[in-house]
C-alpha cells in the first residue's frame, strides 16, 4: 500500500488562506535563503510522507485491537438487535430480496417490508450462518475496520499533522462509544460514512469543485449510505452546513456551495431508487426517521414508553458524566474558534456545528448520537489544530504534546476500565430460543413479553412467529389499540390474560424473561391451569397455552 500525498502532512497548501496582510504574486515563489534544491529534498520528502502514511496504518490497527478486545472478551451479542441482523442476513442467503417479513405479523412490515440496512445485512451474509458468538464478532469487527479506516483516510486526505496520535483519540472517547461500536449493528457503518462525507466534502475545495473526479466519490459514497443505515440521509444535512458554512468563516468568499451539495442529495436519491425494495423503502425511512423518534421522546403513547429500549431516551446525568472524555476534543476546538477569528474556515466551522449538534441532541434526547458526535468532535480539533498549525501560530511552549499525551492515556484507560467491568455479552434469551427453535411447532406463534426476544426467535426458531422485531414503534403504527392490550398484558396489569393472548394474539407459547417488570405476568400464568409450563432456566420461562 503506497500512502504517499502531494504534499507533507504539515503542509497548509489544504487548510492555509493568504493574510489579509500577505501579497501574493501569481507564478512566483520565494525560496528562504539556504534552502536546498527541490530535487535534493524529493528523496527524504517522498520516504517522509510514506513514513507518516505507514504511522496511520499502525496507528488504525492498534485503535482497531483495542476496541475489539472487549468484543473477543466476551463474545455473545451485546444487543438483542444483533440476532435480528444477523437473521436476516441468513435469510437473504436463500430469499432475495425481502418483499414480506411473516415472522412478526403484528409488525407494519409483515406485509409491506422494506430493507433498511440491506447493504449492512449483505455484508453479514457470508458468515451468518456460523455460530452466534462467532457471527456477532466478526460483524463486529467488520464494522470497527471500516469505522476506524475511515477517519484514519479522512485525516490522511485532509493531510492533518499528527494523524496517528489522532487515530489513537478513538480508543478514549468514552465508554459508551466502545460500547456501541463493539454491536453488529449497522450504526457503527453510520459512523464511518458520516467520516467519509465529511472526507470528501472538505477536500473537494482543493479541486474548487470543479470537475466529475471532484463529485463522483462523494455521490458513489451518499448512495452507499443511504442503503446502508436509514439515516443516510444526514449526508444531504451535511452537505448543506457545509454549503453555508462559508457566511460564518472568516477570509472566505461568502456564497452557498450548491454544487456538493446537488452531488451528495443526487447519490443518496439514487441509492433510494436502485434499492430492492423501492419505493416501500421511502415509507420505511419516513417511520423510522420521524414517526419512531417522535414517539420514543415522549409524544406518542404512554404504552410505548413502558416498554421501549433506552437508546431513544435522554441519558440519566450519571451516564452522561461518564462521558467526559467524548467532550474535550470538541470544547477545545470551540474555544480556540472563538478565542482566534482567522481559525473559522468553512471546514472548521461545518465539523464543529456537527459535532456539538451531535453531542447536544444526545445529552438532550437521544443517547444514540453521542456515538456519532464523539468522533466528529476529534475530527473537528484536528481540522483546528491543522489550521492553526498551518497560519503559524505560536505555541506555548513544549507541553502541549505532553499533555495531549497524558489526556489521551486517561481517557483510554478510562474507557477500557469501564467497558470491562460493565462486562457487556449474553447469552441470556439463547437457550429459550434454541429450545423452541428444538421443539416449537411450525407455523405457530410466540407471545413475547419482552418485545425483544423476537430477535432471538427469528435467529434460533425461524419455523415460529413473533409479535414484532427491531422497533415495537412498528406494533404500535399498525394497531394502536392492539398494541396497548399487549403492554397491558405484559406489566400484568389484564387480570385474565390467558383468553386474550390465545384469541387476541393467536400465540400458543408465552416466553417471559424472569425480571421483575415481568413477575406479575408470570405469577397468573403459573395460577392458570390453562398455562403448562414447558421450559424454565434462569433467566426465561415458556408456557403453552391450551386450545381454546
Amino acid at each position: 500500500m503506497h500512502l504517499a500525498t502531494p504534499e507533507p502532512l504539515s503542509s497548509p497548501a489544504f487548510f492555509a488562506r493568504p493574510r489579509r496582510s500577505q501579497k501574493v504574486r501569481p507564478g512566483r515563489r520565494e525560496e528562504p535563503a539556504g534552502r536546498p534544491a527541490e530535487g535534493a529534498l524529493a528523496g527524504r520528502s517522498a520516504l517522509g510522507r510514506v513514513g507518516r502514511g505507514w504511522a496511520i496504518v499502525v496507528a488504525a490497527l492498534a485503535t482497531f485491537l483495542f476496541h475489539l478486545s472487549a468484543r473477543l472478551a466476551t463474545p455473545d451479542p451485546w444487543s438483542y438487535d444483533e440476532y435480528y441482523h444477523l437473521g436476516v442476513a441468513r435469510e437473504l442467503v436463500h430469499h432475495f430480496p425481502l418483499r414480506a417479513f411473516p415472522w412478526t405479523p403484528f409488525s407494519i412490515l409483515a406485509d409491506h417490508y422494506a430493507d433498511k440496512e440491506i447493504l449492512f445485512h449483505l455484508l453479514l451474509m457470508p458468515f451468518a450462518g456460523l455460530p452466534i458468538a462467532t457471527a456477532g464478532t466478526l460483524g463486529v469487527a467488520l464494522g470497527q475496520i471500516f469505522l476506524v479506516a475511515a477517519f484514519a483516510w479522512t485525516l490522511w486526505h485532509l493531510r492533518v499533522p499528527f494523524a496517528p496520535g489522532l487515530v489513537l483519540g478513538l480508543a478514549a472517547l468514552g465508554p459508551l462509544f466502545a460500547y456501541r461500536i463493539s454491536m453488529c449493528r449497522p450504526h457503527v457503518f453510520m459512523v464511518g460514512f458520516s467520516l467519509l462525507v465529511l472526507g470528501f466534502l472538505l477536500g473537494g475545495e482543493r479541486r474548487g469543485w470543479r470537475g466529475w473526479k471532484t463529485g463522483l466519490p462523494l455521490f458513489l459514497v451518499a448512495a452507499l449510505f443511504g442503503v446502508t443505515h436509514t439515516a443516510g440521509w444526514v449526508s444531504i444535512a451535511f452537505a448543506l452546513i457545509y454549503a453555508a458554512a462559508g457566511w460564518l468563516a472568516v477570509g472566505e468568499e461568502r456564497r452557498f456551495l450548491g454544487v456538493p451539495l446537488a452531488w451528495t442529495a443526487g447519490g443518496w436519491l439514487a441509492g433510494q431508487i436502485l434499492h430492492p425494495n423501492f419505493p416501500e423503502n421511502f415509507r420505511l425511512l419516513w417511520l423510522q426517521n420521524a414517526v419512531v423518534p417522535f414517539q420514543s421522546a415522549g409524544g406518542g403513547s404512554a404504552a410505548l414508553a413502558a416498554v421501549a429500549g433506552a437508546e431513544l431516551t435522554r441519558p440519566s446525568l450519571a451516564l452522561l458524566l461518564e462521558q467526559w472524555p467524548a467532550f474535550l476534543a470538541p470544547l477545545f476546538a470551540l474555544y480556540l474558534l472563538l478565542r482566534d477569528r482567522e481559525l473559522r474556515t468553512r471546514s472548521t466551522v461545518t465539523v464543529e456545528i456537527l459535532a456539538l449538534a451531535f453531542l447536544a441532541a444526545g445529552s438532550l434526547a437521544f443517547q444514540r448520537l453521542l456515538e456519532v458526535g464523539a468522533p466528529l468532535g476529534l475530527l473537528a480539533l484536528a481540522l483546528v489544530t491543522a489550521e492553526r498549525r498551518a497560519a503559524d501560530r505560536p505555541s506555548r511552549g513544549g507541553w502541549g504534546p505532553w499533555i495531549a499525551v497524558l489526556v489521551l492515556g486517561i481517557g483510554a484507560v478510562w474507557t477500557f476500565t469501564l467497558v470491562r467491568e460493565r462486562g457487556f455479552g449474553s447469552s441470556y434469551p439463547q437457550e429459550m430460543a434454541r429450545w423452541l427453535g428444538e421443539h416449537g411447532e411450525k407455523g405457530a406463534r410466540v407471545f413475547t413479553a419482552q418485545w425483544g426476544d423476537s430477535a432471538p426467535l427469528l435467529y434460533f426458531a425461524p419455523q415460529l412467529q413473533s409479535l414484532v422485531a427491531l422497533d415495537p414503534t412498528f406494533f404500535l403504527v399498525k394497531d394502536p389499540a392492539l398494541f396497548n392490550q399487549y403492554v397491558e398484558i405484559a406489566l400484568g396489569r389484564n387480570p385474565d390474560p390467558v383468553p386474550a393472548i390465545r384469541q387476541r394474539f393467536g400465540a400458543r407459547y408465552i416466553t417471559v424473561w424472569r425480571a421483575p417488570v415481568y413477575g406479575a405476568l408470570a405469577a397468573q400464568l403459573g395460577h392458570d391451569p390453562r398455562a403448562r409450563l414447558l421450559y424454565r432456566d434462569s433467566y426465561y420461562l415458556i408456557w403453552e397455552l391450551s386450545s381454546p
